[in-house]
């Protein structure tokens, strides 16, 4: 499904919840789909920003990148 939905839950209960082979969390505030990313591209300092395939630039963290990076085998 496309869009944003807004659910009364924290950040932490969806990273949880969501399956790890398909849903990463990449900043602090997103949770991103992994199946939609078409590519990473250096951002600032120590940062990353995934693409998505609707053209949605999401947010990466160093953290969040080094999870992308296990779920994605790079």
């Amino acid at each position: 499904a496309e869009g944003y939905f807004l659910k009364n839950k924290t950040m932490t209960w969806f990273e949880n919840t969501l399956d790890k082979q398909h849903f990463v969390r990449s900043h602090r505030s997103y949770i991103v789909n992994v199946q939609q990313i078409t590519r990473i591209d250096p951002y600032e300092k120590d940062n990353h920003v995934a693409i998505l395939r609707s053209q949605v630039h999401v947010p990466v963290s160093r953290n969040g990148y080094s999870k992308l990076k296990n779920v994605l085998g790079i």
